[in-house]
């Protein structure tokens, strides 16, 4: 199997999950905006790119945000799994784990030990929620 085709199924595998973490009782909720196998699923070639894009909406749990739903961007490179991806907030939120341009900072995602193959895509969207739901000043960016 190669390199490409272990990411595709990687790959599917985390956007079946997310598509089913979409229920109420979840743990996590995460709605499904877009992936890179929305427009063509049997299109070999859209799979070969060097960078895939995940978008969908967070929902917290917390008092203070849990009547909101929060855009996200999921970007992985075709070294995913092996390196974390990059989450960015498309939909504009004051956090202290937020910067300006809405990259989210969490160790989870930095190419550190913290970060293992097995992470999932759900195990990413488990800590984006947990973050905005309970807010970490060790990674803070946005101090004010």
């Amino acid at each position: 199997m190669t390199n490409t085709n272990k990411l595709n199924k990687a790959l599917w595998t985390n956007i079946t999950q997310l598509k089913l973490s979409n229920k109420e009782g979840s743990s996590v909720r995460f709605l499904l905006d877009k992936s890179p196998f929305d427009e063509n699923d049997d299109d070999e070639t859209s799979m070969n790119n060097t960078e895939y894009v995940i978008i969908g909406r967070i929902l917290p749990n917390s008092d203070i945000f849990k009547e909101s739903a929060f855009q996200i961007e999921m970007k992985l490179t075709s070294n995913y799994p092996f390196e974390p991806p990059e989450v960015r907030f498309l939909t504009p939120i004051y956090h202290p784990n937020i910067d300006k341009d809405g990259k989210f900072c969490h160790p989870l995602l930095t190419k550190t030990t913290r970060w293992k193959h097995g992470t999932t895509l759900i195990d990413v969207v488990k800590a984006v929620v947990e973050h905005i739901d309970n807010p970490d000043i060790d990674y803070s960016v946005n101090a004010g």
